[in-house]
């Protein structure tokens, strides 16, 4: 079979995780990893591949401890799964209602026990009692999904992350880093543990990462300072309270400087490409416009980032208050309704500008620490108050 997988990724729950290091499983994993043993769990795998390693399992014992009234079940949905993934489904009861996510191949590799037998022995995989786990494949895909994650865990790459819960109920976790090219990457992820069903009809405390739950901003080149002006429109235009406005971001500026400079990786870490940074306020004296009820307006974003496709983000306020970016097109601005690509709360503001000059100090992104803490310095300095004048007088004439 040409099939393979195109899973992104697995979110684990917070007991699930618990259970993990309750029962020993994660310092297995982590002594596993700090002995350079641990490999990468990451690649794409084909229905032949699965066929030997299940057979490979077989003969090693993995499967001769199954429970005798769960082996039945068991047996018959893994070869379903194997012949035919999209027939079968995780379940995930979300607010308004159920949600499926149909199998692919990769599911086989922690169902299968392949990656959990790493650190547990054959007479241990399917021994879920033992550890604290409620059935035998959630024992086998939780450790198999941490270690999945663990392999992949990149820590030089990560970026300045934060929890939000939003009035839904809903858990958020947003990163602000940069790509492999160091282009601005916004990842926002729904980790809300909502109760989910695996293939074999059973709860468990995992479930796989769909479309709905992350939300990403992809956007191109040195676009950090717009953001973070943006950013500080908002706060400003909404009345939102934050502490680096008390002390007119000293505090927050001496934070940024004590970070340094990372990176290297691009010319705009070793400086001479920072810009004035009226450049970046010419738009400050016009309002964020805001959407209805239906996320509708017709006027034209004050700011946006560009992206490497020729589309752009546009930057709106939500009848809530929110702040929205919306990926746009020059057909997609003629029409009134704005899809959402990210949604901050108020209460995001200030970790965002923080998330912004951490990135750029890492040198994840294509802007200097050094732009970005000058733009904090600016926009408190008598120069920016004599500026935004002579813009007001100029738009005037």
């Amino acid at each position: 079979s040409y099939f393979f997988s195109m899973r992104f990724d697995y979110l684990l729950y917070p007991a699930a995780l618990q259970k993990l290091s309750g029962s020993g499983i994660q310092d297995r994993v982590q002594k596993l990893k700090q002995a350079g043993k641990l490999p990468y769990l990451g690649s794409h795998v084909f229905a032949q591949d699965l066929v030997d390693i299940i057979q490979m399992l077989k003969e090693r014992g993995y499967y001769s401890h199954l429970p005798p009234d769960f082996a039945p079940i068991y047996k018959k949905t893994i070869e379903g799964i194997l012949n035919r993934p999209q027939d079968f489904f995780w379940s995930t009861e979300k607010q308004g209602g159920g949600i499926t996510e149909p199998c692919v191949l990769e599911d086989l590799l922690l169902l299968s026990g392949d990656f959990a037998s790493l650190v547990l022995k054959p007479e241990e995989i399917w021994d879920h009692a033992k550890f604290g786990f409620s059935s035998p494949t959630e024992l086998a895909a939780v450790v198999g999904a941490y270690l999945r994650k663990e392999s992949l865990s990149h820590p030089l790459r990560e970026g300045y992350k934060w929890a939000t819960r939003r009035d839904d109920g809903s858990e958020i976790i947003t990163e602000v880093t940069g790509n492999g090219d160091s282009d601005l990457r916004i990842y926002q992820t729904d980790t809300t543990p909502y109760l989910t069903t695996d293939p074999f009809g059973d709860q468990i405390g995992m479930r796989p990462e769909m479309d709905a739950d992350r939300h990403t901003i992809a956007a191109y080149h040195s676009t950090e300072a717009t953001l973070m002006v943006a950013v500080m429109k908002y706060v400003e235009q909404q009345g939102i309270e934050t502490e680096y406005q008390k002390d007119n971001s000293r505090q927050l500026i001496d934070w940024g400087r004590s970070l340094g400079q990372g990176g290297g990786t691009c010319a705009e870490h070793f400086g001479g490409f920072d810009q004035e940074p009226m450049m970046f306020f010419v738009e400050y004296g016009f309002p964020i416009p805001q959407l209805n009820e239906a996320n509708k307006s017709e006027e034209h974003p004050s700011f946006g980032l560009g992206t490497l496709m020729g589309g752009w983000y546009g930057i709106y306020i939500a009848h809530n208050g929110d702040l929205i970016l919306s990926y746009l097109t020059q057909e997609k601005m003629k029409d009134p309704v704005k899809q959402i690509s990210a949604r901050f709360l108020p209460g995001d503001a200030e970790h965002l500008v923080r998330g912004l000059i951490y990135q750029a100090a890492a040198g994840l992104g294509r802007t200097s620490a050094r732009q970005l803490l000058d733009l904090l310095d600016y926009r408190y300095s008598a120069k920016f108050k004599h500026d935004q004048k002579k813009i007001q007088e100029k738009l005037g004439s």
